[in-house]
């Protein structure tokens, strides 16, 4: 009897996961304060724009509170004014300071000082000396107002996109109708796994797809790359990544809760802010490692990409398990895309795009899903605009995300500085992601739709009964 087992629990000898404390020597692996830089390396400056976010503070206020994000804005406002005006006088005085360096230097080339051009050298020590000792003190009192105002600015989420919708999801588009199954005959999909020996799970951490289902993670594999590789290219992503790509994304790079952080018993790692975070090669934060501090010639817009693999996520602890809708290991197909000008009509068409691709593949295994634009509540901290597509569970009597697709506007670029090639000034590319397909999900979802009977997609049903390379 043919048995292709896959293997989807993880194991991590040298390493370990780690619930980092919140009481680190600094509060932000994507931005270094002056007082930090002697003990740490800043790889990443981002490009710091708050201005224009507290230029309209009722729209900020506005768009916090849709998040449920609670936000003391004014006091923030202040603190981040105060910043920018300690940061202009610096600058002054440092201006100032190269100006009197480069008269002393002059006047030092000199062979002969006369007596006046001698006094003036000795006026201009003085200064020197003075504008030093205010340089100084001028720069603590910024590191200190850096540590207050610029990293609570960071914590700022995305704007919200027009199109996303205030307080209501709203449905898009609905195809087919969910299965009626009796309260009586309906069954989890671990039972339904179980018994046709397809699913053995032992935890959130660690389960295993077996015969038919193994072959329908590959199948669906197979048809999204049919599907996207026309227009996109397909990469092969890094199962690990730095804490200042997972800041960077939008998340926090501190969080136990939101990504798996990986530590050494070495005291030089425990305190690095540059740590190892299990993400998966299919993921958002894998795929940003690729151009992070990067700037890319104009000509070489729109990139896409995609990537099959894993993503790897935690189950927080008020979460309750629901098998394979909540395991912390995923099979996925994750698209990337990033378009030149975020204020354009290429940008919104390329969201469109990622999302006619995106529903090409739910159209063909003609069932029932429906297509869902989420409130600014749902948002993560780092989307505009999200769209998810959803699936009906037969057992929890209700719709369960499958897949979705996100707009992140020029946040994510300003934040890990990547750039475009632009003669004119400074820009930075909108950038387009998303989870065409969790594998894990979608099985779920079909499992329940037929308790008595191992019955999949057509397509997927043609595609399993191709030649697979045992893996």
């Amino acid at each position: 009897m043919f048995f292709l087992k896959n293997s989807v629990s993880f194991v991590c000898k040298s390493t370990r996961f780690l619930n980092i404390q919140s009481s680190r020597n600094c509060s932000s692996s994507l931005f270094i304060s002056g007082n930090k830089a002697s003990v740490t390396f800043s790889y990443v400056s981002p490009h710091l724009d708050f201005d224009s976010r507290f230029n309209d503070i009722e729209k900020l206020k506005k768009e916090l509170f849709l998040r449920g994000i609670k936000i003391n804005v004014e006091e923030l406002k202040e603190t981040w004014e105060f910043y920018k005006r300690i940061e202009k006088d610096k600058n002054l005085l440092d201006n100032r300071r190269l100006e009197v360096s480069e008269k002393i230097k002059n006047l030092m080339n000199l062979k002969e000082l006369t007596q006046e051009e001698q006094e003036r050298l000795v006026a201009l020590k003085a200064q020197a000396t003075i504008l030093r000792q205010d340089l100084k003190v001028i720069k603590e009192s910024l590191w200190e107002v850096e540590d207050c105002a610029v990293l609570r600015a960071l914590k700022l989420p995305n704007v919200v996109d027009e199109r996303t919708p205030e307080e209501t999801s709203v449905i898009l588009k609905v195809v087919g109708e969910p299965v009626n199954i009796l309260p009586k005959n309906r069954k989890h999909h671990l039972d339904i796994g179980n018994d046709f020996g397809i699913l053995e799970y032992i935890n959130p951490l660690q389960y295993y797809l077996c015969n038919e289902a193994a072959l329908f993670e590959l199948a669906t594999f197979t048809i999204c790359g049919e599907i996207l590789g026309k227009d996109f290219t397909k990469i092969a992503g890094s199962d690990f990544s730095r804490s200042l790509v997972v800041e960077g994304s939008g998340l926090s790079y501190d969080n136990p809760n939101e990504s798996f952080i990986l530590s050494s018993n070495a005291d030089s790692v425990k305190n690095s802010l540059s740590r190892l975070h299990l993400v998966g090669g299919a993921s958002l934060v894998s795929l940003l490692s690729f151009h992070t501090k990067q700037i890319i010639d104009a000509s070489n817009f729109p990139q896409r990409y995609f990537a099959t693999g894993k993503q790897y996520t935690p189950l927080t602890k008020n979460i309750e398990s629901m098998g394979l809708f909540t395991v912390c290991q995923t099979s996925a197909v994750h698209v990337f895309s990033m378009v030149q000008e975020v204020e354009s009509d290429e940008y919104k068409l390329e969201f469109d795009k990622l999302m006619e691709k995106a529903t090409e593949f739910y159209d063909k295994l003609e069932i029932h899903y429906r297509i869902v634009k989420r409130s600014a509540s749902e948002l993560h901290s780092g989307e505009s605009l999200k769209v998810s597509f959803q699936l009906w569970s037969s057992f929890n009597q209700e719709y369960v995300e499958v897949g979705f697709i996100s707009a992140y506007g020029d946040f994510i670029s300003k934040r890990l500085m990547i750039e475009c090639k632009n003669v004119s000034e400074q820009s930075f590319p909108g950038i387009i992601s998303g989870t065409i397909v969790s594998v894990p999900r979608l099985l779920a979802c079909v499992l329940e739709q037929n308790p008595d009977k191992l019955e999949m997609p057509k397509i997927i049903q043609l595609c399993m009964q191709r030649d697979f390379p045992i893996v």
